[in-house]
């Protein structure tokens, strides 16, 4: 297929159908493994539980023997009890027992000492009495052993990842198939019924996308909500087991029921260390014996019911006795609000990935055609090229800084981050000298290769010097992405004032840094940082070919305005209505966009994911959070285009900026106010931004000296997000508390703005709209 053919018309309907169908099988399939990790994380919690719930079969002897004054190493049943443990069990590979330096004591199955891989630490819960580590192969869950002086050593339980990943998978098989029908339903619907599609492609389309993508939400939530009801059922299982081994040693000294003790302090340690349990009662012949009741006063809650009978073996005792076991259907409910985010998130950006992909492959008009119709398909095609420029960019965004403090704690994340808005700069200078010579489709196709090389490289090195260097050339690389498309888009189009056409650049490559942002995260959380980075470069493999064979020719466009006279050259046009003056836009962006870019770099690039990883925060949920600031972004794209030079534009902007901030110092720890404080700052951010761009957008061509401080705004913006890292590891180190910087750039923010303000206030007779 040539590269004519793709721009002008011919063999683009191919090109169209199959990209709508590569974007909307990704988009599905993103609902499904979204649910996966989902469901792999919850469960690999719930089993965590339930290995902790057996282990106190265990654990019970041993430390009772230890509090008589015996050595640990001399504890003799072992054998026997980790046995049996195991045989009830077989996803347990091993039990063993450790002493207080790590020596190996006991071991079932027995066998020599093999040095362990190196493990990762798992953050625990509140009130989790058991510590969790895992390996590329196991998790090992391990609880204190005591004596009456203190912890002497560690039972540790082995389980294999396979043995959580084999369960996941057999519960989502029904999704699979489900997947296997939506694909092929939507594949029939676009190839099949293009006529009625593409009279009114957002309709129908639309239409069907959703159903898919609702029907396949819903059947994924089902699943959620079934996999996390067996594990409580098996957690249940294992605390009834646990207490009927107690319940047989206590018979076998010949105890009656009436003798025993202790075992409502027992159901209530454990009802204490298992917050999404409500009440727990123990029964013997239809009569109560222990009760804990952590529901009280919450009787109207829908809940789960549990009942399983003990097995008592030892003894006189032939009385039935079982474990009731409820839990309120609020925890599981919650545990499913935490993927409503994800699917959101997901589902918007694809919503605007296959809008923009119907644009984007829309014919261009011939030479001659109408020039407006000419400019919307140039801006359509484009779109895509920023669409995956913000997605390159987001991918690693939630989790590089916490690997890049892992590595040099105190500032690898800073240095990273100064590099990589340096290097975003840097590439500035050589995208305007191209633009100037008409070269620009060769300068985006280098772009394009340099960050795709550095991407892939990125994925075979854990070195932070090698990251530097990488993470400086994909700076590089997108930075001339980024400012190659808007010198194309700036050089493809008369000069005038088209309908917001720079605004339709940056709504595409804010789509892409959410859509980035969330994917990103997702996959690093579960699989790791290197399929990321494969990802990306695979992405930019794709950016590369569309940049090659899509974008419109600059030389398309019929430029029929011939040269000035010389002497009228040398008089300035008059200024556009509404346009600012050099004053104006100084003092905007000194005052305005320089603390703005200041604190988009600093907060978002560095504080926030160290913040939020060391609350505890799964990277995936990291990665949500920081896409809610590009969610605030595009919404002031829904303002109306006479607002786009307005005053209070910028003053409403920087209000909200200095709130949020303000709101994220003071009340940062509560999760619905720091949601909202970080959708409020996306959107400020995107209101001081809106004029800004409009200003850079809105200067005839000709008038050189006027445009000098428009085409410095990026390189500023640039410049300030590089800066702001330095500013606030200043100040700032992982370990501290945060709020403090926060609270301050958010004063500093409110008091520029303030004094931008008086300086720009309006006069008698002056008007109050600025831009």
């Amino acid at each position: 297929m040539s590269v004519h053919s793709l721009r002008h018309g011919r063999g683009l309907r191919r090109a169209r159908l199959g990209a709508l169908l590569l974007v909307l099988a990704a988009s599905l399939g993103g609902v499904v493994a979204l649910g996966l990790g989902e469901a792999w994380r919850g469960d690999a919690r719930l089993q965590f539980e339930r290995l902790a719930a057996q282990g106190a079969i265990l654990q019970g002897p041993v430390e009772m023997f230890l509090r008589v004054g015996m050595a640990l190493e001399q504890f003799t049943g072992f054998t026997q009890l980790a046995r049996t443990l195991r045989q009830a069990d077989p996803t347990l590979e091993a039990v063993r027992v450790l002493d207080d330096q790590g020596r190996l004591l006991f071991s079932e199955p027995p066998g020599p000492e093999v040095p362990a891989p190196a493990a990762r630490r798992v953050p625990p819960l509140p009130h989790q009495r058991f510590a969790v580590t895992e390996d590329a192969h196991s998790f090992r869950v391990s609880l204190p052993l005591s004596d009456r002086f203190g912890e002497v050593g560690r039972l540790e339980l082995v389980m294999s990842r396979e043995a959580v990943s084999q369960r996941v998978l057999r519960r989502f098989q029904p999704l699979f198939t489900l997947l296997g029908g939506c694909l092929l339903f939507l594949g029939a619907f676009v190839s099949g019924a293009q006529r009625l599609w593409m009279r009114h492609p957002r309709r129908w389309l639309g239409a069907a996308f959703s159903l898919s993508f609702l029907a396949l939400t819903l059947a994924t939530s089902l699943a959620l909500a079934d996999l996390y009801s067996d594990g409580l059922h098996q957690r249940t299982s294992s605390l009834a087991h646990s207490l009927a081994r107690r319940l047989n040693e206590a018979a076998r000294l010949g105890l009656t029921l009436s003798h025993l003790r202790g075992l409502d302090t027992l159901l209530e340690e454990y009802q204490r260390t298992n917050a999404d349990l409500g009440s727990l009662a123990l029964i013997a012949d239809e009569r109560v014996l222990v009760q804990v009741d952590a529901g009280a006063g919450r009787t109207g809650d829908e809940r789960f019911e549990y009942t399983i009978d003990l097995e008592l073996t030892e003894g006189p005792w032939n009385l039935p006795v079982r474990l009731e076991v409820d839990a309120a259907k609020g925890a599981l409910q919650a545990r499913l609000w935490r993927t409503v985010p994800g699917f959101l998130f997901l589902f918007a950006a694809s919503s605007l990935l296959g809008l923009l992909v119907l644009g984007a492959l829309s014919p261009l008009p011939r030479r001659g055609s109408g020039s407006r119709v000419f400019e919307q398909r140039t801006v359509g095609r484009l779109q895509p090229l920023a669409f995956l420029g913000g997605f390159l960019e987001g991918l690693p965004f939630a989790f590089l800084p916490v690997a890049a403090e892992a590595l040099l704690p105190g500032g690898g994340a800073a240095l990273l981050a100064v590099v990589f808005q340096g290097a975003c700069a840097l590439a500035l200078v050589p995208s305007e000298r191209y633009a100037r010579r008409g070269h620009l489709g060769r300068w985006l196709v280098v772009a394009l290769g340099v960050s795709t090389a550095a991407f892939a490289l990125m994925a075979f090195t854990s070195d932070l010097r090698a990251w530097l260097v990488l993470r400086g050339l994909c700076g590089f690389g997108l930075g001339a992405l980024a400012a190659g498309t808007r010198a194309y888009l700036l050089a493809a189009l008369p000069s005038g004032q088209p309908p917001r056409r720079m605004a339709r650049l940056t709504l595409a490559r804010g789509g892409g840094l959410l859509a980035g942002t969330v994917l990103g995260a997702l996959v690093a959380a579960h699989l790791g940082p290197s399929p990321v980075f494969l990802f990306a470069a695979l992405c930019g493999l794709g950016a590369l070919a569309y940049s090659r064979h899509w974008l419109p020719p600059v030389e398309a466009r019929d430029r029929s305005a011939g040269p000035r006279a010389f002497r009228a050259s040398l008089t300035l046009p008059p200024l556009p209505p509404g346009a600012w003056s050099p004053r104006d836009h100084r003092w905007a962006l000194l005052f305005v966009g320089l603390p703005s870019w200041l604190s988009r770099g600093g907060v978002l690039g560095l504080v926030l994911p160290l913040w939020l990883v060391g609350e505890g925060q799964d990277t995936d949920r990291i990665g949500q959070l920081l896409a809610l600031v590009a969610l605030g972004a595009l919404l002031p794209h829904a303002v109306p285009a006479r607002l786009d030079g307005s005053r209070r534009l910028l003053q409403g902007g920087v209000l909200g900026t200095g709130l949020s901030l303000l709101a994220l110092a003071a009340f940062g720890s509560l999760e619905p106010v720091r949601a909202l404080a970080l959708c409020l700052l996306g959107m400020s951010l995107g209101l001081v931004h809106v004029p800004l761009d409009h200003h850079v957008e809105s200067q005839p061509a000709e008038s050189t000296r006027r445009r000098s401080w428009a085409s410095i705004t990026p390189l500023l913006g640039a410049l300030a997000q590089c800066v702001g890292p330095l500013l606030v590891s200043a100040f700032w180190r992982p370990s501290e508390d945060p709020l403090p910087v926060l609270g301050g750039l958010g004063v500093g923010v409110l008091l520029l703005g303030a004094a931008h303000s008086w300086m720009t206030r309006a006069s008698p007779g002056r008007e109050v709209r600025h831009a």
